[in-house]
């Protein structure tokens, strides 16, 4: 049996960096973005989404396992983020915030002025997540989810951090 990488102080396996997807990551995001998501992508919006040359990163443990990704994209100077997602094993552990955390220090990098995201009103650990992150409320989409599988449309919350 292969030795697992030893858990870090918040019980989480060793992570590898993160880094920006390549197609044989495709298929490990489609499960994830899956089991996250009322309305998941299909496999081909998502490779059409890499290949575009959109932010698509992703964040395995050493061992192999797809932890979390973040996808978004750039209008001129700002930064609109699409999907962050965390698989069930690894929720609960700040790994959506480190992940956050790395992109708005990497979007700062390059000069981006703005990060803005929608997230479900019903969804109040992504509100106070990003609010940790400095992130602020401006606004309010209604019935920006439409009904889907037996759920109802869904007003969004429209958030954002200067960079």
């Amino acid at each position: 049996m292969a030795a697992r990488p030893a858990p870090d102080a918040t019980g989480l396996p060793a992570m590898a960096a993160i880094r920006q997807a390549i197609d044989s990551d495709v298929y490990d995001v489609y499960r994830l973005n899956c089991q996250a998501f009322v309305e998941a992508w299909s496999v081909m919006a998502i490779a059409l989404w890499r290949e575009r040359d959109d932010d698509l990163d992703v964040w395995y443990t050493q061992d192999g396992k797809l932890a979390a990704y973040y996808m978004g994209q750039n209008v001129l100077d700002e930064v609109h983020i699409m999907q962050i997602a965390v698989a069930t094993p690894f929720r609960r552990h700040g790994l959506g915030r480190r992940l956050m955390h790395y992109e708005i220090e990497r979007k700062r990098a390059d000069g981006m002025s703005v990060m803005m995201l929608e997230v479900r009103e019903s969804n109040r650990a992504a509100q106070l997540m990003y609010a940790s992150l400095g992130f602020s409320e401006i606004g309010l989409r209604n019935d920006y989810y439409a009904p889907v599988a037996g759920h109802p449309s869904e007003n969004a919350m429209v958030m954002c951090i200067e960079l």
